[in-house]
């Protein structure tokens, strides 16, 4: 038999049932930490938390390289009291809530890898760091505040995508945010509305000139939050905006930050008032080739299962972004799940399966 092949389908489950029932919404991640720390220390693991909260566990191995595991403890939004319901082999909330398996499906993953090793300690595996993060969902903030110089793997895989099973990110865009404040000037709107500036206006004029959702097959744009005005009865003089620019190729995102300033500033200028702009960004692009170990291997591993590999390339971020530009070439694996961040999100049972499938197959065969 291979090692695949002892992967549990019920205990796969039963371990993500139980996670997804722990209330973790980004900054609320405290109490599942606590517990992932006491389920490592049992599977053999050394383990620590930074101040951040992140979650590190160790698994000593054999041989030269060090393999990074990677998912996140929070859930995206503020949804708590999650009851997972199961039909027909497939897991979702009773339907007023998210599920969570974006991203307690790849906890669930790694749990039943080490249980694995741990079940059979003839079966070789290199050194093993794993990471659990906190508010991923918020922007990443966890891993970027991971102490890098603390980790030694060489390199890595997220468990933390959809998808069909076998689908491997191996690029991912840079993204930056953009907040906006458009200033106008007050005035009545009944009895002087000429003597105003309505700030909304320009923010609309603006936001009409932009180049906005798909721009081409590496870029995106978008404006989503804009908040402003007082009553009716008053001419606006101020809107707050804040959207995000994404791209995986660097000169077409400051093209197209530069297309959303000049938008701004030629719209404020033409109502003879000001915008002020701040672009803040998010995390760097990435790129892995079909020669760097982590696509080497996760391929290997896909196909030797008998399983479709997909390589594809990303739209979003994960945690993956942060790993690459530190230096340790990491790639998203699919774990299964779907309709992530809404009241559908739903994912197989033999999904999570397969996806532990193809982890204890990269951890214990060379390719």
């Amino acid at each position: 038999m291979k090692a695949a092949d002892y992967v549990r389908p019920d205990r796969v489950l039963d371990t993500f049932l139980e996670l997804v029932k722990m209330d973790s919404p980004s900054g609320q991640e405290a109490a599942i930490g606590q517990h992932l720390l006491a389920q490592f220390r049992q599977l053999g693991c050394s383990v620590d938390r930074d101040a951040a909260g992140n979650v590190f566990a160790r698994l000593s191995g054999t041989g030269d390289e060090t393999i990074l595991l990677s998912s996140h403890m929070d859930t995206v939004g503020s949804d708590t009291g999650i009851k997972p319901v199961v039909r027909d082999g497939v897991v979702y909330s009773q339907g007023d809530t998210i599920l969570g398996a974006d991203d307690k499906s790849g906890i669930a993953v790694i749990l039943e890898a080490l249980r694995l090793l741990q079940e059979h300690p003839d079966w070789e595996h290199p050194p093993l760091e794993i990471v659990l993060s906190v508010s991923e969902e918020k922007g990443l903030l966890g891993a970027k505040q991971v102490d890098m110089s603390q980790l030694q793997a060489d390199w890595g895989v997220i468990l933390d995508a959809g998808g069909p099973i076998g689908s491997l990110t191996y690029s991912a865009p840079s993204q930056t945010f953009v907040d906006i404040t458009v200033h106008g000037k007050k005035a009545h709107a009944g009895s002087s509305p000429e003597k105003g500036i309505n700030a909304i206006r320009v923010a609309a004029e603006a936001i009409t000139a932009m180049p906005l959702g798909r721009i081409d097959e590496e870029t995106t744009a978008n404006i989503g939050i804009i908040e402003g005005g007082e009553a009716t009865n008053i001419v606006p003089d101020r809107v707050s905006m804040q959207g995000e620019a994404r791209s995986r190729n660097e000169a077409k995102l400051a093209a197209q930050l530069q297309a959303m300033t000049a938008a701004l500033e030629t719209a404020a200028a033409e109502h003879g008032t000001t915008v002020d702009i701040e672009l803040r960004p998010a995390f760097s692009s990435y790129l892995i080739t079909p020669d760097q170990r982590p696509y080497m291997a996760a391929s290997g591993a896909i196909q030797s299962l008998g399983l479709t590999f997909a390589p594809q390339m990303g739209g979003g971020g994960s945690d993956g972004n942060i790993y690459n530009a530190a230096g340790i070439p990491c790639v998203p694996l699919s774990t299964g799940m779907a309709d992530v961040h809404t009241k559908d999100e739903h994912i197989a049972v033999q999904d999570m399966v397969d996806c532990a499938r193809v982890i204890i197959t990269l951890l214990t065969e060379t390719f």
